[in-house]
């Protein structure tokens, strides 16, 4: 079977990934990712470099698409993006959001482990970054802004709103704190930004402000 079309997008929203990360997305075995990756970076759609090792021993791999996957994949998504919101009923297309969403939620969660609300927030800002978001976070007055640009779903995101309502959800969830909204592409804005309120108790010195990207 053919799996490199979900090689493809897989890289497309992370920006870059590990062959165990690859073979875990596509619930096969390393040696079959493998493959994949190897037919792809034969085909120059896919770029590796070394990487930190995650444990003892050499540094692995990372994939990440070359300059020829980015230019050709984003028309041949948005069409197909059409089509599905299209197709499917205002039911179908909350529950693909709010499976999406849980799904970056889960990535979030793993890169926040153990971080505090600043970090979080920061972090969050780099695997936009990484999905093909410009994300910036400023701080002032006791709260942080986080402001997403260039969305890479926004056509979609403005047509129906979905995308936008299930962020602002899990938002609030893995930073534990009061968020929001500020500005929405969905609204008519240039970008989608939020307010993030710092508790007393999560005050702490730190640079004003983080452009990620």
């Amino acid at each position: 079977m053919d799996r490199k079309p979900d090689v493809l997008a897989f890289l497309k929203e992370r920006g870059q990934a590990s062959l165990p990360q690859v073979a875990n997305h596509l619930q096969v075995s390393k040696q079959a990712a493998l493959r994949h990756l190897d037919a792809l970076e034969q085909q120059r759609l896919v770029q590796v470099l070394s990487g930190a090792p995650s444990g003892p021993g050499r540094p692995g791999h990372i994939y990440r698409l070359t300059e020829a996957a980015q230019q050709a994949f984003p028309s041949g998504h948005r069409e197909l993006a059409h089509e599905l919101v299209s197709f499917l009923d205002g039911e179908a297309l909350e529950r693909f959001f709010a499976d999406r969403s849980e799904r970056l939620e889960r990535q979030h969660q793993q890169r926040l482990a153990g971080l505090d609300l600043k970090e979080r927030v920061r972090e969050v800002a780099r695997l936009a970054t990484e999905r093909g978001h410009m994300s910036q976070v400023s701080e002032a007055d006791g709260k942080l802004s986080l402001k997403h640009c260039n969305c890479p779903i926004g056509d979609v995101a403005v047509r129906t709103g979905h995308a936008c309502r299930q962020e602002l959800d899990m938002y609030k969830r893995v930073f534990q704190a009061e968020v929001e909204r500020k500005t929405w592409a969905a609204g008519g804005d240039t970008d989608c930004s939020y307010e993030i309120v710092i508790s007393p108790e999560q005050r702490s010195p730190g640079p004003g402000v983080n452009t990620v990207g």
